[in-house]
């Protein structure tokens, strides 16, 4: 968070420029011109958080520290892949998830705008989602068992499913959250659960 602080100087401080240049010039009308500069400051601020100019000269070390860049929330979990990584965060009772890309020996800054839930099912208690990272072939599940309790998990890709779990102590039930990075993702996919197959397409 502490870059969105820095962005919002930085055109803090454009904008004082610009205070400046007007107060100095030989405008008429300087009152309009101190609003349309505050004006276009603040379109720019706006825009600049849909769009990470980070990415142009900074690499994160960790996919955390890009993920922090400008999301607030605990990291809890880290699923792999192979261009990008997911991450899982926790905002009081909330989850949120974000895809990082790779780069080189570390990572770029993730828009919530490039993380697409491409696909929902929901059977036997089993909640199912697929997310996919803008365009490519980068895929990632979850699969929340609604019901409580532990799954049996696998699927046609041999993928690594990791989980998270959470305690409800009004309902003393354990709810598990299972996560996996999916190469490829497409209509022939598989999961079993519990021993039942599911199509996800």
């Amino acid at each position: 968070m502490i870059f969105g602080m820095i962005r919002i100087a930085f055109f803090v401080i454009i904008f004082a420029i610009c205070v400046l240049l007007i107060w100095k010039s030989r405008l008429i009308h300087k009152r309009r011109w101190y609003l349309s500069a505050l004006a276009v400051t603040i379109v720019l601020t706006t825009l600049s958080t849909f769009v990470p100019i980070e990415n142009a000269f900074i690499t994160f070390s960790s996919p955390t520290a890009a993920f922090e860049h400008i999301n607030t929330g605990s990291v809890k979990l880290i699923v792999n892949g192979e261009e990008t990584d997911f991450v899982v965060a926790e905002k009081g009772n909330a989850d949120s998830y974000l895809i990082i890309p790779k780069a080189g020996n570390g990572w770029k800054m993730g828009l919530g705008t490039d993380t697409k839930r491409i696909a929902h099912k929901f059977s036997n208690g089993v909640s199912i989602e697929v997310y996919q990272y803008k365009n490519t072939g980068e895929y990632y599940i979850t699969v929340l068992n609604t019901e409580g309790g532990m799954l049996e998990i696998s699927d046609n890709h041999n993928s690594e499913f990791s989980y998270l779990d959470k305690h409800n102590a009004s309902l003393n039930e354990t709810f598990y959250t299972y996560y996996a990075y999916v190469k490829n993702f497409d209509a022939q996919y598989i999961l079993t659960v519990n021993g039942k197959t599911i199509s996800i397409i």
